[in-house]
């Protein structure tokens, strides 16, 4: 059913052909589900405290958020491991995203994002004091639980 919505929306919005990529960066098919992106959040709140690359502030952010809440959806983080890296426990699907992150000649801490505000403790706590806490994880964080995970990545 998926499959199907996806394809008839693409003809329907972008006609015949069109890129289906625009499908899913506009969210339409995200419209009612509940989505996950605290991740996503914490790295748009530190960007707006430092000049850092948004993509490669995301790849240190995700591997430290994942081991933070992989107990809280352990059945999804275990496909997510099989599927993607061939992998059979939650945990180590998160490592292998870490280790493929690194692979690709990602920055895996604060300290590797080129920014030229200095990233410091000050800095990460602002972050986790004014950005939007996301209500529809697996389970709400809180401000401090962020600012551990930030803290995780320095």
């Amino acid at each position: 059913m998926q499959k199907f919505v996806y394809e008839y929306a693409t003809k329907v919005y972008f006609g015949e052909g069109a890129a289906k990529e625009h499908l899913a960066e506009n969210g339409i098919l995200k419209v009612g589900r509940v989505t996950d992106f605290q991740a996503h959040q914490m790295e748009h709140q530190l960007g707006a405290y430092t000049d850092c690359n948004h993509g490669q502030g995301l790849a240190v952010i995700h591997p430290a958020y994942y081991r933070h809440i992989v107990k809280d959806a352990e059945e999804k983080f275990r496909r997510f491991g099989k599927e993607v890296f061939g992998v059979d426990t939650a945990e180590a699907g998160v490592e292998a995203l870490a280790d493929f992150i690194k692979e690709c000649g990602l920055p895996a801490k604060m300290g590797e994002l080129k920014s030229r505000t200095e990233i410091t403790p000050e800095i990460l706590r602002s972050v986790a004091d004014t950005g939007n806490v996301i209500k529809c994880n697996p389970r709400e964080l809180s401000r401090d639980e962020i600012y551990d995970i930030l803290m995780e990545c320095m």
